[in-house]
């Protein structure tokens, strides 16, 4: 553990030793589980999940970055301070090499973080073709759930393995503005479940295993 972080976790599967890391984002092996092809990851023997600012950063602008429908240097604003070195170079790994502007707006949620992503995206045709995006991409998770209903607080992640996000466009031609906010409790999905998701996942095993 360093700063209450853990840094991951090593394990065997018969004479095979393997490891799941944290916030190592040079590693071969790196991302959010949710946005990549698991198959590698099932025979690799080290994996990095993103460490808490970059897994936020993911969730929210993963699927535009994709989809190559960034049209500007996003902003994330955080609840928590991060130097954004981990950011950038996680959003990198899923086409996204112009930068990003990392902000601290502190506030204190317990154990909950917070990030609000602002992505300038190419207008597309069919606005449906946004929810479509992250439909693709998180529908089917087991820990990261879109959530446009119930009231916008800590309570949604709190002491849970889930991150919840949400989304709102103020559209104009031919760039709209996409705003994206995320929470995730910091053992949660941004702590020690994404570390035994992530292990589960090099095992082949159940991905609840361990978690719920």
């Amino acid at each position: 553990m360093e700063d209450g972080q853990p840094l991951g976790v090593a394990f065997e599967q018969g004479s095979w030793q393997r490891e799941v890391g944290v916030g190592n984002a040079e590693a071969e092996m790196y991302g959010l589980i949710e946005v990549m092809d698991n198959n590698p990851v099932v025979c690799a023997d080290y994996f990095s999940v993103p460490g808490a600012a970059a897994t936020l950063a993911l969730i929210a602008i993963a699927p535009l970055a994709q989809a190559g429908l960034i049209a500007e240097t996003p902003v994330l604003m955080l609840n928590f301070a991060d130097d954004g070195v981990e950011v950038a170079n996680a959003l990198g790994r899923v086409g996204w090499n112009n930068g990003i502007a990392v902000h601290t707006e502190p506030l204190d949620l317990g154990s909950v973080l917070a990030a609000t992503a602002m992505v300038s995206i190419l207008t597309p045709t069919d606005l449906a073709d946004i929810d479509a995006l992250y439909e693709e991409q998180f529908g089917r998770s087991f820990y990261i759930r879109r959530d446009e209903s119930s009231t916008w607080g800590p309570e949604l992640v709190q002491e849970k393995p889930n991150a919840v996000y949400r989304l709102t466009i103020a559209v104009d031609s031919p760039q709209s503005l996409l705003t994206i906010r995320v929470l995730a409790d910091r053992e949660g999905k941004c702590g020690a479940c994404q570390i035994v998701h992530a292990m589960n996942v090099m095992c082949g095993i159940e991905e609840s295993v361990g978690i719920n």
